[in-house]
């Protein structure tokens, strides 16, 4: 395993990294269906794989490249399908407020308008000027290209052009996906079960994704506008956690669930509440107080198929500090995570050099399971 620099988890196509764990999932459903012969599919609506609120670390101020949700070594191909977001922040929340730096601009998390939805460019609208026909005539030419080239698509890069470019003359043609991205298609009642925020509209469109098909929805709160913000709560810790973090959380995952339950979802839908580490139990000296990056105990929230209700699985010390009973690693959770969506964690892939590496080494959480 390698060790994480800093030159690799900014480098998001280093091929050290692993892939993303619903990358993984999109690539063992299409070699199970290639296995099985499966030549041709009824037309995709939308895509198995999908992202939300808009592509990793891009809405932040000195915006950088950063690892993360990517398929590493399957090839980008298998890399998830990103939204953007459309629409407004209303308000300031605290981390841009108390803050030496000025930034004008409403943050959505902590408010958003009524127009606020997501789109996939280019995958749910056409620029004006181009009409089906052309775009047709457009795709026939390409597909002349493309026999003399063939080969180009034995290469990776040709593996990707092709599927995406499949995919999005796919979902060009649906208006599932264009649908189900859309929540100002809701009504009103719902929408305020999920909140008016920015995590309350993406938790609303992942359960419209998931109406519609989607085999895994990833709903982010990454960081927008100033870097250091959202969970990343080094300081300022009171006032972020009171006004701009929690309320938007409790309601949006409360929100989730509810409506979840009350569709008759729950049952075939598992919903992982996690982060990639906890914070530290005591509080530092920064301004309104801080909590800095704890590796050693926190919390992940399961439920939905397969997962017992109410049940806590191990216990930590007096301050939160260290785990004293039942120790649960992330790759137990990633195991569980797959035998809860009927795959073998034992299972085995192939890295670019060819060597055999099973899914996960870890155990599935058994006191989980219903």
């Amino acid at each position: 395993v390698p060790v994480i620099d800093v030159a690799m988890e900014l480098s998001p196509r280093d091929q050290r990294h692993w892939p993303y764990f619903a990358s993984v999932v999109d690539y063992l459903d299409a070699q199970k269906e290639l296995a099985a012969g499966v030549t041709s599919q009824k037309p995709l609506s939308v895509p198995r794989n999908m992202f939300l609120p808009w592509r990793f670390s891009t809405r932040r101020v000195g915006e950088v490249p950063r690892a993360g949700p990517y398929a590493a070594f399957l090839g980008s191909e298998y890399d998830p399908i990103f939204a953007e977001y459309v629409g407004k922040g209303t308000k300031k929340g605290p981390d841009k407020v108390l803050r030496d730096e000025v930034y004008a601009e409403n943050d959505p998390y902590v408010g958003c308008d009524d127009e606020s939805h997501f789109i996939v460019p280019s995958a749910t609208s056409l620029l004006p000027e181009i009409s089906l026909d052309r775009l047709n005539r457009r795709r026939s030419l390409l597909n002349q290209i493309d026999q003399r080239r063939e080969d180009l698509h034995a290469s990776s890069s040709g593996r990707q052009m092709d599927r995406y470019r499949d995919m999005t003359y796919q979902l060009l043609h649906s208006d599932d996906l264009r649908t189900a991205l859309d929540t100002r298609k809701e009504p009103a009642k719902t929408r305020e079960l999920y909140g008016n925020s920015l995590f309350g509209h993406a938790c609303l469109t992942a359960r419209r994704l998931v109406e519609a098909g989607s085999r895994i929805v990833s709903v982010f709160w990454d960081e927008y506008g100033l870097a250091g913000s959202g969970w990343d709560t080094h300081w300022g810790h009171y006032p972020r956690m009171r006004d701009e973090l929690c309320p938007s959380f409790d309601v949006g995952f409360a929100g989730l669930i509810r409506d979840l339950e009350a569709r008759g979802l729950m049952d075939e839908t598992l919903v992982v509440c996690t982060s990639e580490h906890g914070r530290t139990p005591k509080i530092n000296n920064a301004k309104w107080g801080g909590r800095d990056h704890w590796s050693r105990a926190y919390s992940t929230v399961l439920a939905g198929a397969g997962v017992t209700r109410g049940n806590v699985i191990g216990t930590t010390d007096a301050i939160a500090g260290d785990v004293v009973s039942r120790p649960v690693s992330p790759k137990d959770l990633q195991a569980t995570m797959y035998h809860l969506l009927g795959i073998n964690h034992h299972t085995i892939i192939y890295d670019t050099l060819k060597r055999p590496l099973p899914l996960v080494e870890g155990h599935v959480i058994n006191e989980a399971m219903a």
